[in-house]
């Protein structure tokens, strides 16, 4: 599961189904686009959700927290992101032991 600070990748943006989400969000996550995990929540009834360091969006109502509360993503619209470094890194020491 994901932790502050994490680098994840946007993997579902399709929103299509929830005609109203603007009612709720102002900004979504844009697919193939990378984000920084801020926080991860775990809410009763609806499962880990993250909020994200460039996303912020206003706090609204939430019935299950009951309470205001900014908005999360569900997790499972992002995966992690490996560090493009170390994969670059990995990939130049196997051609090295295979040459």
């Amino acid at each position: 599961m994901f932790k502050p600070g994490d680098k994840v990748i946007c993997i579902n943006a399709d929103f299509s189904m929830y005609p109203n989400i603007f009612d709720v969000f102002k900004q979504l996550p844009k697919l193939n686009e990378i984000y920084t995990v801020r926080e991860r929540q775990y809410i009763q009834g609806m499962g880990y959700r993250i909020l994200l360091e460039e996303i912020h969006n206003p706090p609204v109502y939430i019935d299950m927290v009951k309470g205001m509360v900014e908005p999360a993503f569900t997790a499972n619209r992002f995966a992690l992101l490996t560090d493009p470094v170390d994969v670059k890194h990995e990939e130049e020491v196997e051609e090295e032991i295979f040459a």
